[in-house]
């Protein structure tokens, strides 16, 4: 199977890992990195398994999630990226990222989402990229605004998420306005 792999000046992304099971494994069970996530593995096992079964299908298999770790120069696991390219037109992904405590607020993230945004634009022909939110992660709404997400709604109480009903904020990027 051929493995996911783009570097940039800082940053490396790479297809996840068995390796890096302890690792996010650790970072995505911190209550401040865990509160927003959709997958917060119960254990280092869970991580391996995904990798696994990650490696027994495509690169950016459509429909399903794809994860991708966002490594440093030194080799350390800063964070990762979820991609998951729709199965009706192939033609556009929904992208999650959670990353490290210890990373935060040193533009990692910026990094690894203009990254990713131009691997899907011009390697995969993707055309709409968006995200799904929840207001009250503002580091998020924060980060894809920077990377020149704009938002397209504001869904009240539309997703029932750890045992309560939450607000969803949709944004998106088009390949059009990532040109510019």
């Amino acid at each position: 199977m051929k493995k996911f792999k783009v570097q940039a000046d800082r940053i490396l992304l790479r297809t996840l890992t068995i390796e890096d099971s302890e690792s996010l494994y650790h970072y995505r069970n911190i209550p401040e990195v865990s509160v927003f996530q959709g997958w917060t593995p119960i254990s280092p096992k869970e991580v391996s398994d995904y990798a696994i079964a990650m490696a027994n299908r495509e690169t950016f298999n459509y429909g399903d999630w794809y994860q991708i770790v966002i490594q440093d120069k030194k080799r350390q696991v800063l964070g990762d990226l979820g991609v998951c390219i729709d199965t009706e037109t192939n033609q556009q992904a929904e992208l999650g990222v959670a990353l490290d405590p210890r990373f935060q607020k040193q533009g990692f993230a910026t990094d690894a989402v203009k990254l990713i945004c131009k691997f899907l634009f011009t390697e995969k022909n993707i055309r709409r990229i968006h995200v799904s939110i929840d207001p009250r992660n503002t580091a998020s709404l924060n980060l894809f605004a920077r990377t020149g997400f704009r938002q397209e709604a504001h869904h009240i109480e539309s997703v029932f998420f750890k045992g309560e009903w939450c607000d969803d904020i949709v944004m998106a990027l088009l390949k059009s306005e990532w040109r510019k």
